[in-house]
């Protein structure tokens, strides 16, 4: 039972042989990158990654493409509407009249999907910020414990 003893004012000594010892710690960390050094320790846990500020590159080429199919939409349907209009007169009005509405709701909902993308950015970039804030409150709340630990 006396080997399980620890050291109140050292946590890290164990009881050996009737005194407290620090055990050895191995020159090299097994765990450290050598391309990076020992970043993960250094790093401050409150800190901004970089993963955590990268925009969403491909969202917004995703929104940008559904906002220009709808605009080439519109597009397609004024050229129609003046073609039909030119080539078949006053009486081509009523049969595009239906063609053009089609055309009018497969624009806006192109242009609402875009909308939606958008949308989805912004979620991502609240999420992030949800991250990088909970990592500060919790690095914070660590170092007030530790704080008040050495403190007593």
């Amino acid at each position: 039972m006396a080997e399980n003893r620890m050291d109140p004012d050292n946590p890290d000594a164990l009881y050996q042989r009737g005194s407290f010892e620090t055990p050895e710690v191995p020159p090299d960390d097994l765990f450290e990158d050598d391309e990076y050094g020992n970043e993960r320790q250094r790093r401050d846990p409150g800190a901004i990654r970089a993963e955590d500020t990268e925009p969403y590159i491909a969202l917004q080429y995703v929104a940008r493409l559904f906002k220009i199919a709808a605009m080439v939409v519109v597009v397609a349907l004024t050229a129609e509407v003046i073609a039909g209009v030119a080539l078949e007169g006053v009486g081509a009005i009523f049969p595009l009249f239906a063609e053009v509405i089609r055309g009018i709701v497969l624009a806006a909902i192109l242009w609402g999907t875009g909308d939606l993308t958008i949308l989805l950015i912004d979620v991502g970039h609240d999420v992030r910020a949800a991250r990088v804030l909970l990592g500060r409150l919790s690095a914070r709340a660590a170092q007030q414990a530790n704080d008040r630990d050495s403190a007593v």
